[in-house]
Protein backbone atom coordinates (compact mmCIF):
# COMPACT_ATOMS: atom_id res chain seq x y z
CA UNK A 1 0.00 0.00 0.00
CA UNK A 2 1.08 3.51 -0.64
CA UNK A 3 1.16 6.53 1.56
CA UNK A 4 -2.27 7.49 2.29
CA UNK A 5 -3.03 10.82 -0.15
CA UNK A 6 -6.52 11.57 1.06
CA UNK A 7 -8.98 13.85 -1.00
CA UNK A 8 -11.54 13.58 1.95
CA UNK A 9 -10.32 12.71 5.61
CA UNK A 10 -12.04 9.90 6.59
CA UNK A 11 -14.30 9.36 3.90
CA UNK A 12 -14.73 6.07 2.12
CA UNK A 13 -14.33 5.62 -1.70
CA UNK A 14 -17.70 5.22 -3.30
CA UNK A 15 -18.22 1.20 -4.76
CA UNK A 16 -15.93 1.21 -8.21
CA UNK A 17 -13.84 4.35 -7.20
CA UNK A 18 -10.03 3.80 -6.22
CA UNK A 19 -10.04 4.47 -2.39
CA UNK A 20 -7.72 7.39 -0.86
CA UNK A 21 -4.39 6.48 -1.07
CA UNK A 22 -4.69 2.45 -3.01
CA UNK A 23 -1.37 2.64 -5.19
CA UNK A 24 0.50 -0.42 -5.78
CA UNK A 25 -1.18 -3.13 -2.84
CA UNK A 26 -4.68 -2.13 -4.88
CA UNK A 27 -3.02 -3.21 -7.76
CA UNK A 28 -1.40 -6.35 -6.98
CA UNK A 29 -4.70 -7.76 -4.98
CA UNK A 30 -6.66 -6.64 -7.62
CA UNK A 31 -4.15 -8.36 -10.03
CA UNK A 32 -4.18 -11.88 -7.67
CA UNK A 33 -7.08 -11.37 -4.88
CA UNK A 34 -6.09 -12.61 -1.99
CA UNK A 35 -9.67 -14.17 -1.05
CA UNK A 36 -11.22 -14.94 2.33
CA UNK A 37 -12.14 -17.83 4.16
CA UNK A 38 -14.03 -17.79 7.81
CA UNK A 39 -11.49 -17.65 10.32
CA UNK A 40 -13.06 -18.86 13.98
CA UNK A 41 -10.59 -16.85 15.82
CA UNK A 42 -11.88 -13.35 14.68
CA UNK A 43 -15.87 -14.90 15.75
CA UNK A 44 -17.75 -12.08 17.87
CA UNK A 45 -19.24 -15.30 20.33
CA UNK A 46 -15.89 -16.37 21.16
CA UNK A 47 -14.18 -13.03 21.63
CA UNK A 48 -16.65 -12.02 23.94
CA UNK A 49 -15.93 -15.85 25.49
CA UNK A 50 -12.39 -15.23 25.90
CA UNK A 51 -13.32 -11.76 26.55
CA UNK A 52 -15.73 -12.86 30.23
CA UNK A 53 -13.22 -14.89 30.99
CA UNK A 54 -10.39 -12.76 31.43
CA UNK A 55 -12.64 -9.82 33.09
CA UNK A 56 -14.26 -8.10 30.47
CA UNK A 57 -17.76 -7.70 29.86
CA UNK A 58 -17.85 -7.77 25.68
CA UNK A 59 -21.09 -6.64 24.70
CA UNK A 60 -23.65 -9.40 23.36
CA UNK A 61 -22.75 -10.73 19.72
CA UNK A 62 -25.91 -11.52 18.52
CA UNK A 63 -26.64 -7.97 18.85
CA UNK A 64 -23.28 -6.35 18.29
CA UNK A 65 -21.44 -4.11 15.84
CA UNK A 66 -18.31 -5.91 14.04
CA UNK A 67 -15.59 -4.01 11.83
CA UNK A 68 -13.40 -5.99 10.03
CA UNK A 69 -10.45 -3.80 8.58
CA UNK A 70 -9.05 -5.74 5.18
CA UNK A 71 -11.93 -7.77 4.61
CA UNK A 72 -11.05 -8.60 0.77
CA UNK A 73 -14.23 -10.48 -0.48
CA UNK A 74 -16.17 -10.83 3.11
CA UNK A 75 -15.25 -14.70 3.32
CA UNK A 76 -14.98 -14.16 6.72
CA UNK A 77 -16.95 -11.10 7.42
CA UNK A 78 -20.60 -13.02 5.49
CA UNK A 79 -20.66 -16.10 7.05
CA UNK A 80 -20.63 -14.49 10.42
CA UNK A 81 -23.22 -12.09 9.27
CA UNK A 82 -25.42 -14.66 7.82
CA UNK A 83 -25.63 -16.59 11.57
CA UNK A 84 -25.93 -13.35 13.49
CA UNK A 85 -29.15 -11.35 11.81
CA UNK A 86 -29.44 -9.12 14.62
CA UNK A 87 -25.73 -8.12 14.81
CA UNK A 88 -24.12 -5.22 12.04
CA UNK A 89 -21.10 -5.98 10.19
CA UNK A 90 -18.72 -3.54 8.24
CA UNK A 91 -16.37 -4.81 5.70
CA UNK A 92 -13.30 -2.31 4.53
CA UNK A 93 -11.00 -3.12 1.84
CA UNK A 94 -8.86 -0.58 -0.45
CA UNK A 95 -8.74 -3.68 -3.35
CA UNK A 96 -11.88 -2.78 -5.79
CA UNK A 97 -12.12 -5.92 -7.51
CA UNK A 98 -12.33 -8.02 -4.10
CA UNK A 99 -14.95 -5.61 -2.38
CA UNK A 100 -16.81 -5.76 -5.71
CA UNK A 101 -17.06 -9.74 -5.62
CA UNK A 102 -18.33 -9.44 -1.67
CA UNK A 103 -20.88 -7.23 -2.46
CA UNK A 104 -22.39 -9.47 -5.29
CA UNK A 105 -22.11 -12.60 -2.93
CA UNK A 106 -23.76 -9.87 -0.05
CA UNK A 107 -26.71 -8.84 -2.49
CA UNK A 108 -27.04 -12.47 -3.84
CA UNK A 109 -26.94 -13.89 -0.18
CA UNK A 110 -29.41 -11.22 0.76
CA UNK A 111 -27.64 -10.14 3.65
CA UNK A 112 -29.38 -6.79 4.64
CA UNK A 113 -26.82 -6.94 7.89
CA UNK A 114 -23.63 -6.23 5.92
CA UNK A 115 -22.02 -3.60 4.32
CA UNK A 116 -18.77 -2.91 2.28
CA UNK A 117 -16.54 -0.12 2.15
CA UNK A 118 -13.85 0.79 -0.77
CA UNK A 119 -11.51 2.56 1.47
CA UNK A 120 -7.62 2.77 3.06
CA UNK A 121 -7.48 2.06 6.82
CA UNK A 122 -5.28 4.77 7.42
CA UNK A 123 -7.89 7.38 5.80
CA UNK A 124 -10.51 6.27 8.11
CA UNK A 125 -11.73 8.06 10.87
CA UNK A 126 -14.46 7.68 13.64
CA UNK A 127 -17.01 9.44 11.41
CA UNK A 128 -17.47 5.54 10.24
CA UNK A 129 -19.08 4.71 14.12
CA UNK A 130 -18.52 2.74 17.04
CA UNK A 131 -17.82 -0.90 17.34
CA UNK A 132 -18.31 -3.94 19.35
CA UNK A 133 -15.77 -5.92 17.93
CA UNK A 134 -12.74 -5.02 15.41
CA UNK A 135 -11.26 -8.11 13.43
CA UNK A 136 -7.91 -7.13 11.41
CA UNK A 137 -6.72 -10.25 10.23
CA UNK A 138 -3.74 -10.36 8.19
CA UNK A 139 -2.93 -6.71 8.04
CA UNK A 140 -1.15 -4.80 10.36
CA UNK A 141 2.16 -6.54 9.75
CA UNK A 142 1.65 -5.95 5.64
CA UNK A 143 0.86 -2.44 5.48
CA UNK A 144 3.55 0.56 5.80
CA UNK A 145 4.71 1.78 9.04
CA UNK A 146 2.36 5.23 8.73
CA UNK A 147 -0.63 2.60 8.23
CA UNK A 148 -0.43 0.17 10.87
CA UNK A 149 0.08 2.91 13.13
CA UNK A 150 -3.34 4.54 11.67
CA UNK A 151 -4.64 1.23 12.30
CA UNK A 152 -4.00 1.15 15.66
CA UNK A 153 -5.60 4.91 16.30
CA UNK A 154 -8.98 4.19 14.21
CA UNK A 155 -9.33 0.85 16.42
CA UNK A 156 -8.58 3.26 19.17
CA UNK A 157 -11.07 5.63 18.29
CA UNK A 158 -14.30 3.01 17.34
CA UNK A 159 -13.98 0.65 19.44
CA UNK A 160 -16.84 0.94 22.45
CA UNK A 161 -15.84 1.14 26.01
CA UNK A 162 -16.16 -2.71 26.71
CA UNK A 163 -15.28 -3.82 22.59
CA UNK A 164 -12.83 -5.99 21.63
CA UNK A 165 -10.15 -5.89 18.87
CA UNK A 166 -8.57 -8.70 17.19
CA UNK A 167 -5.15 -7.87 15.61
CA UNK A 168 -2.96 -10.49 13.84
CA UNK A 169 0.66 -10.11 12.77
CA UNK A 170 3.54 -11.88 12.66
CA UNK A 171 6.10 -11.87 15.39
CA UNK A 172 9.49 -12.57 16.32
CA UNK A 173 11.76 -14.90 16.99
CA UNK A 174 10.17 -17.25 14.55
CA UNK A 175 10.40 -14.62 11.93
CA UNK A 176 13.86 -14.29 11.93
CA UNK A 177 14.72 -17.32 9.42
CA UNK A 178 11.71 -16.44 7.67
CA UNK A 179 12.51 -13.11 7.11
CA UNK A 180 15.99 -13.98 5.35
CA UNK A 181 14.29 -16.29 3.18
CA UNK A 182 11.31 -14.06 1.83
CA UNK A 183 14.44 -11.16 1.33
CA UNK A 184 16.13 -13.88 -0.73
CA UNK A 185 12.96 -14.81 -2.30
CA UNK A 186 12.37 -11.15 -2.93
CA UNK A 187 16.08 -10.34 -4.18
CA UNK A 188 15.66 -13.30 -6.87
CA UNK A 189 12.21 -12.11 -8.55
CA UNK A 190 12.80 -8.55 -8.84
CA UNK A 191 12.24 -7.37 -12.01
CA UNK A 192 9.33 -9.61 -12.73
CA UNK A 193 6.48 -7.63 -12.97
CA UNK A 194 3.91 -10.53 -13.06
CA UNK A 195 2.40 -12.05 -10.06
CA UNK A 196 2.44 -15.50 -12.29
CA UNK A 197 6.11 -15.00 -13.02
CA UNK A 198 7.11 -13.95 -9.82
CA UNK A 199 5.70 -17.03 -7.64
CA UNK A 200 7.15 -19.12 -10.73
CA UNK A 201 10.54 -17.35 -10.02
CA UNK A 202 10.49 -18.20 -6.41
CA UNK A 203 9.34 -21.65 -6.30
CA UNK A 204 12.72 -22.48 -9.30
CA UNK A 205 14.78 -20.00 -6.82
CA UNK A 206 13.34 -22.49 -3.61
CA UNK A 207 13.77 -25.42 -5.24
CA UNK A 208 17.49 -24.70 -6.56
CA UNK A 209 19.09 -22.95 -3.03
CA UNK A 210 16.95 -26.01 -0.91
CA UNK A 211 18.74 -28.82 -3.19
CA UNK A 212 22.30 -27.19 -3.27
CA UNK A 213 22.88 -25.76 0.47
CA UNK A 214 24.34 -28.07 2.07
CA UNK A 215 24.42 -30.15 5.51
CA UNK A 216 26.60 -27.64 6.93
CA UNK A 217 23.98 -24.94 7.39
CA UNK A 218 21.10 -26.96 8.89
CA UNK A 219 18.80 -24.26 10.30
CA UNK A 220 18.66 -21.76 6.96
CA UNK A 221 18.16 -25.37 5.23
CA UNK A 222 15.32 -26.13 7.80
CA UNK A 223 13.76 -22.69 7.11
CA UNK A 224 14.15 -22.86 3.50
CA UNK A 225 12.82 -26.59 3.51
CA UNK A 226 9.26 -24.78 5.40
CA UNK A 227 8.54 -22.24 3.09
CA UNK A 228 9.05 -24.36 0.25
CA UNK A 229 6.44 -26.99 1.94
CA UNK A 230 4.17 -24.06 1.66
CA UNK A 231 5.26 -23.16 -2.17
CA UNK A 232 4.01 -26.64 -2.82
CA UNK A 233 0.61 -26.91 -0.71
CA UNK A 234 -0.81 -23.39 -0.34
CA UNK A 235 -2.98 -21.34 -2.86
CA UNK A 236 -1.08 -18.74 -5.23
CA UNK A 237 -2.73 -15.89 -3.62
CA UNK A 238 -1.48 -17.12 0.02
CA UNK A 239 2.09 -17.12 -1.30
CA UNK A 240 2.22 -14.30 -3.03
CA UNK A 241 0.80 -12.05 -0.62
CA UNK A 242 2.87 -13.21 2.20
CA UNK A 243 6.41 -13.83 0.49
CA UNK A 244 6.34 -11.12 -2.43
CA UNK A 245 4.98 -8.18 -1.35
CA UNK A 246 7.05 -5.79 -0.37
CA UNK A 247 5.44 -5.14 2.96
CA UNK A 248 5.81 -7.46 5.58
CA UNK A 249 7.08 -6.18 9.22
CA UNK A 250 7.24 -8.85 11.93
CA UNK A 251 7.16 -7.57 15.32
CA UNK A 252 8.46 -8.42 18.75
CA UNK A 253 5.18 -9.07 21.21
CA UNK A 254 6.34 -6.34 23.95
CA UNK A 255 7.31 -4.22 20.97
CA UNK A 256 3.67 -4.81 19.57
CA UNK A 257 2.01 -3.78 23.12
CA UNK A 258 3.93 -0.52 23.86
CA UNK A 259 2.28 0.17 20.53
CA UNK A 260 -1.09 -0.50 21.38
CA UNK A 261 -0.52 1.47 24.94
CA UNK A 262 0.37 4.76 22.69
CA UNK A 263 -2.88 4.69 21.69
CA UNK A 264 -4.54 3.53 24.72
CA UNK A 265 -5.54 0.21 23.69
CA UNK A 266 -3.66 -2.78 25.74
CA UNK A 267 -3.56 -6.88 25.45
CA UNK A 268 -6.05 -8.55 27.15
CA UNK A 269 -5.48 -12.11 26.08
CA UNK A 270 -4.56 -14.25 22.86
CA UNK A 271 -7.14 -15.69 20.24
CA UNK A 272 -5.38 -19.43 21.24
CA UNK A 273 -5.47 -19.75 24.77
CA UNK A 274 -2.47 -22.30 24.47
CA UNK A 275 -0.14 -19.46 23.78
CA UNK A 276 -0.74 -17.45 26.85
CA UNK A 277 1.83 -18.90 30.18
CA UNK A 278 -1.34 -19.66 32.87
CA UNK A 279 -0.68 -20.58 36.22
CA UNK A 280 -3.79 -21.80 37.26
CA UNK A 281 -4.26 -23.93 34.11
CA UNK A 282 -0.14 -24.54 33.28
CA UNK A 283 1.43 -24.28 36.68
CA UNK A 284 4.70 -26.02 34.83
CA UNK A 285 4.87 -23.31 32.35
CA UNK A 286 4.25 -20.40 34.50
CA UNK A 287 6.82 -21.41 37.51
CA UNK A 288 9.69 -22.08 34.73
CA UNK A 289 9.11 -18.17 32.89
CA UNK A 290 8.59 -16.76 36.77
CA UNK A 291 11.99 -17.06 37.03
CA UNK A 292 12.99 -14.70 34.47
CA UNK A 293 10.18 -12.40 33.52
CA UNK A 294 7.73 -10.35 36.49
CA UNK A 295 4.59 -9.45 34.20
CA UNK A 296 2.31 -11.45 32.14
CA UNK A 297 3.53 -9.70 28.74
CA UNK A 298 7.09 -10.21 29.52
CA UNK A 299 5.79 -14.06 30.14
CA UNK A 300 4.09 -14.57 26.98
CA UNK A 301 6.94 -13.25 25.04
CA UNK A 302 9.44 -15.34 26.75
CA UNK A 303 6.94 -18.18 26.01
CA UNK A 304 7.32 -16.96 21.94
CA UNK A 305 11.15 -17.30 22.25
CA UNK A 306 10.73 -20.74 24.34
CA UNK A 307 8.05 -21.79 21.14
CA UNK A 308 9.89 -19.70 17.88
CA UNK A 309 6.24 -18.42 17.23
CA UNK A 310 6.30 -16.53 14.56
CA UNK A 311 2.45 -15.83 14.54
CA UNK A 312 0.28 -14.05 16.82
CA UNK A 313 -3.78 -12.76 17.05
CA UNK A 314 -3.70 -10.11 19.96
CA UNK A 315 -7.42 -9.13 21.64
CA UNK A 316 -7.01 -5.35 22.18
CA UNK A 317 -8.99 -3.42 25.16
CA UNK A 318 -9.08 -0.19 26.10
CA UNK A 319 -6.74 0.85 28.77
CA UNK A 320 -6.62 0.09 31.38
CA UNK A 321 -7.87 -3.32 31.11
CA UNK A 322 -9.15 -5.53 33.91
CA UNK A 323 -5.29 -6.49 34.42
CA UNK A 324 -6.41 -10.60 34.75
CA UNK A 325 -3.34 -12.46 34.33
CA UNK A 326 -5.40 -15.67 34.97
CA UNK A 327 -9.12 -17.05 33.04
CA UNK A 328 -11.35 -16.64 36.02
CA UNK A 329 -13.68 -20.04 36.72
CA UNK A 330 -16.82 -18.39 38.10
CA UNK A 331 -17.20 -17.33 33.68
CA UNK A 332 -17.41 -20.50 32.47
CA UNK A 333 -20.88 -20.50 34.62
CA UNK A 334 -22.11 -18.01 31.68
CA UNK A 335 -20.88 -19.75 28.60
CA UNK A 336 -21.53 -22.25 26.80
CA UNK A 337 -19.47 -25.09 25.35
CA UNK A 338 -18.72 -27.41 22.35
CA UNK A 339 -16.49 -30.19 21.26
CA UNK A 340 -15.39 -32.36 18.53
CA UNK A 341 -14.48 -35.03 21.23
CA UNK A 342 -15.68 -38.74 20.79
CA UNK A 343 -15.52 -41.30 23.41
CA UNK A 344 -12.74 -44.02 21.57
CA UNK A 345 -10.49 -47.15 22.60
CA UNK A 346 -7.61 -46.02 24.47
CA UNK A 347 -4.60 -48.34 25.89
CA UNK A 348 -4.05 -46.53 29.72
CA UNK A 349 -6.18 -46.34 32.61
CA UNK A 350 -9.09 -43.78 32.32
CA UNK A 351 -11.36 -42.27 29.66
CA UNK A 352 -9.84 -41.37 26.17
CA UNK A 353 -11.30 -39.17 23.64
CA UNK A 354 -10.49 -38.01 20.52
CA UNK A 355 -11.37 -35.64 17.69
CA UNK A 356 -9.74 -35.24 14.00
CA UNK A 357 -6.75 -33.09 15.41
CA UNK A 358 -6.09 -33.85 19.35
CA UNK A 359 -6.78 -36.79 21.57
CA UNK A 360 -7.15 -36.87 25.53
CA UNK A 361 -7.08 -39.23 28.65
CA UNK A 362 -8.47 -38.78 31.92
CA UNK A 363 -9.27 -40.04 34.90
CA UNK A 364 -11.57 -36.98 36.21
CA UNK A 365 -14.95 -38.25 36.57
CA UNK A 366 -16.02 -34.92 36.45
CA UNK A 367 -14.86 -34.05 33.18
CA UNK A 368 -15.16 -37.59 31.34
CA UNK A 369 -18.76 -36.82 32.47
CA UNK A 370 -18.94 -33.39 30.70
CA UNK A 371 -17.08 -34.72 27.64
CA UNK A 372 -19.36 -37.30 27.17
CA UNK A 373 -22.41 -34.98 27.31
CA UNK A 374 -20.62 -32.46 25.33
CA UNK A 375 -20.31 -35.27 22.53
CA UNK A 376 -24.19 -36.51 22.91
CA UNK A 377 -25.16 -32.95 22.31
CA UNK A 378 -22.91 -32.66 19.23
CA UNK A 379 -22.67 -30.30 17.75
CA UNK A 380 -24.91 -28.29 19.69
CA UNK A 381 -23.51 -25.95 22.83
CA UNK A 382 -24.18 -26.34 26.27
CA UNK A 383 -24.28 -24.78 29.60
CA UNK A 384 -21.93 -25.59 32.17
CA UNK A 385 -24.80 -26.47 34.86
CA UNK A 386 -25.71 -29.25 31.37
CA UNK A 387 -22.04 -30.45 32.13
CA UNK A 388 -21.40 -30.69 35.78
CA UNK A 389 -22.68 -34.36 36.59
CA UNK A 390 -19.63 -34.62 38.74
CA UNK A 391 -18.74 -33.04 42.11
CA UNK A 392 -18.49 -29.52 40.83
CA UNK A 393 -15.05 -27.98 42.58
CA UNK A 394 -13.55 -30.96 40.14
CA UNK A 395 -14.63 -29.60 36.55
CA UNK A 396 -13.75 -26.33 36.29
CA UNK A 397 -10.34 -25.96 36.35
CA UNK A 398 -10.13 -29.29 33.97
CA UNK A 399 -12.21 -27.16 31.77
CA UNK A 400 -10.23 -24.39 31.84
CA UNK A 401 -7.52 -26.68 30.78
CA UNK A 402 -9.25 -28.01 27.80
CA UNK A 403 -10.20 -24.77 26.69
CA UNK A 404 -6.58 -23.74 26.58
CA UNK A 405 -5.57 -26.92 24.62
CA UNK A 406 -8.49 -26.31 22.01
CA UNK A 407 -10.52 -29.74 22.28
CA UNK A 408 -13.65 -27.93 24.08
CA UNK A 409 -14.62 -24.37 22.57
CA UNK A 410 -16.54 -22.03 24.50
CA UNK A 411 -18.95 -18.99 23.44
CA UNK A 412 -21.30 -16.90 24.97
CA UNK A 413 -24.35 -17.72 23.55
CA UNK A 414 -26.36 -21.10 22.58
CA UNK A 415 -25.46 -21.93 19.16
CA UNK A 416 -27.65 -21.12 16.02
CA UNK A 417 -27.41 -23.99 14.34
CA UNK A 418 -29.85 -27.55 14.10
CA UNK A 419 -28.37 -30.63 15.84
CA UNK A 420 -31.07 -32.59 13.43
CA UNK A 421 -32.99 -32.14 9.95
CA UNK A 422 -36.48 -31.71 10.51
CA UNK A 423 -38.94 -31.98 7.86
CA UNK A 424 -38.00 -28.84 6.05
CA UNK A 425 -34.68 -28.88 6.09
CA UNK A 426 -33.13 -25.37 5.87
CA UNK A 427 -29.11 -23.76 4.89
CA UNK A 428 -28.59 -20.67 4.75
CA UNK A 429 -28.78 -18.72 1.42
CA UNK A 430 -25.00 -17.69 1.92
CA UNK A 431 -24.00 -21.58 2.96
CA UNK A 432 -26.27 -22.59 -0.34
CA UNK A 433 -24.74 -19.67 -2.80
CA UNK A 434 -21.26 -21.31 -1.40
CA UNK A 435 -22.45 -24.83 -1.87
CA UNK A 436 -22.77 -24.01 -5.51
CA UNK A 437 -19.93 -22.03 -6.02
CA UNK A 438 -17.08 -24.88 -6.00
CA UNK A 439 -14.90 -23.56 -3.00
CA UNK A 440 -14.98 -24.26 0.78
CA UNK A 441 -18.91 -23.74 2.55
CA UNK A 442 -19.05 -22.19 6.16
CA UNK A 443 -20.80 -23.54 8.75
CA UNK A 444 -22.60 -21.84 11.36
CA UNK A 445 -20.04 -22.72 13.54
CA UNK A 446 -17.94 -20.66 11.52
CA UNK A 447 -15.40 -23.49 10.40
CA UNK A 448 -14.55 -24.15 6.29
CA UNK A 449 -16.02 -27.56 5.38
CA UNK A 450 -15.13 -29.04 2.13
CA UNK A 451 -18.48 -31.14 0.78
CA UNK A 452 -18.30 -33.61 -1.78
CA UNK A 453 -20.28 -32.86 -4.94
CA UNK A 454 -23.35 -35.00 -3.89
CA UNK A 455 -23.57 -33.22 -0.13
CA UNK A 456 -23.00 -29.43 -2.47
CA UNK A 457 -26.18 -30.45 -4.73
CA UNK A 458 -27.98 -31.32 -1.38
CA UNK A 459 -27.15 -28.04 0.59
CA UNK A 460 -28.10 -26.14 -2.27
CA UNK A 461 -31.48 -27.53 -1.98
CA UNK A 462 -31.93 -26.80 1.59
CA UNK A 463 -33.77 -23.65 1.07
CA UNK A 464 -36.87 -25.04 3.56
CA UNK A 465 -38.98 -27.05 1.39
CA UNK A 466 -40.55 -30.25 2.52
CA UNK A 467 -38.53 -33.40 1.82
CA UNK A 468 -40.72 -34.48 -0.72
CA UNK A 469 -39.76 -31.66 -2.73
CA UNK A 470 -36.29 -31.81 -2.11
CA UNK A 471 -35.83 -35.46 -3.31
CA UNK A 472 -37.58 -34.70 -6.96
CA UNK A 473 -35.31 -32.06 -7.50
CA UNK A 474 -32.20 -33.44 -5.86
CA UNK A 475 -32.77 -36.21 -8.27
CA UNK A 476 -32.78 -34.34 -11.21
CA UNK A 477 -29.93 -32.33 -10.51
CA UNK A 478 -27.84 -35.82 -9.65
CA UNK A 479 -29.01 -36.95 -12.95
CA UNK A 480 -28.00 -34.23 -14.52
CA UNK A 481 -24.45 -34.47 -13.23
CA UNK A 482 -23.90 -37.92 -13.84
CA UNK A 483 -23.50 -38.28 -10.36
CA UNK A 484 -26.61 -41.12 -10.18
CA UNK A 485 -25.91 -43.88 -12.74
CA UNK A 486 -27.30 -47.71 -13.60
CA UNK A 487 -24.60 -50.22 -13.34
CA UNK A 488 -24.28 -50.19 -17.29
CA UNK A 489 -23.92 -46.51 -17.20
CA UNK A 490 -26.97 -45.19 -18.24
CA UNK A 491 -28.89 -42.43 -16.68
CA UNK A 492 -31.71 -44.06 -13.99
CA UNK A 493 -35.36 -43.64 -14.33
CA UNK A 494 -37.03 -40.57 -12.66
CA UNK A 495 -38.43 -43.01 -10.23
CA UNK A 496 -34.97 -45.19 -9.74
CA UNK A 497 -33.62 -41.88 -8.99
CA UNK A 498 -36.15 -40.92 -6.17
CA UNK A 499 -35.47 -44.18 -4.41
CA UNK A 500 -32.17 -43.89 -4.32
CA UNK A 501 -32.05 -40.28 -2.95
CA UNK A 502 -34.60 -41.37 -0.80
CA UNK A 503 -32.55 -44.21 0.60
CA UNK A 504 -29.33 -41.93 1.58
CA UNK A 505 -30.95 -38.74 2.20
CA UNK A 506 -31.75 -39.06 6.08
CA UNK A 507 -28.15 -40.13 6.10
CA UNK A 508 -26.75 -37.06 4.35
CA UNK A 509 -28.78 -34.62 5.86
CA UNK A 510 -28.02 -36.08 9.09
CA UNK A 511 -24.06 -35.64 7.96
CA UNK A 512 -25.18 -31.83 7.01
CA UNK A 513 -26.56 -31.26 10.71
CA UNK A 514 -23.06 -32.39 12.05
CA UNK A 515 -21.81 -30.21 10.85
CA UNK A 516 -23.32 -27.65 11.57
CA UNK A 517 -25.12 -26.46 8.18
CA UNK A 518 -28.91 -26.39 8.91
CA UNK A 519 -30.33 -23.51 10.73
CA UNK A 520 -32.70 -23.96 13.48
Amino acid sequence: MSEPVPRNPGAPAAPGEAPPGAGGAATSYDALPYGSRALRETHPSRLAAIALLFGVEAPPPGTARVLELGCAEGGNLLPMAASAPGATFVGVDLSPRQVAAGESLREAAGLGNASFLLADVASLGPGIGTFDYVIAHGLFSWIPEAAAEALLGLVAKVLSPNGVAYVSYNTYPGWHLRGLVRDLLLRGTAGAADPADRLARARDLLAFVSANCGDRTAAYGAALHDVAGQFARLEDAYLFHEWLEPENRPFWFLDFAARAARHGLEPLADAHLAAMPMGRVKPDVDDLLSSRASSRLEKEELLDVLRNRAFRQTLLVRAPGPGREEPDPAALGRLWFTSDLSPAPGDGPGETFRSPAASLSTNNPALVAALRALHEAAPGALPLRALAAGPAQELPDALLRCLASGLVEARTDDAPWATSAGPAPLATPLARLQAGGGGAVTSLSHRNVDLDPSGRLLLAELDGRPRAEVVTSLARRLVEARLLATPGGLAPSDEDARGAVEGHLDDALATLARRALLLR
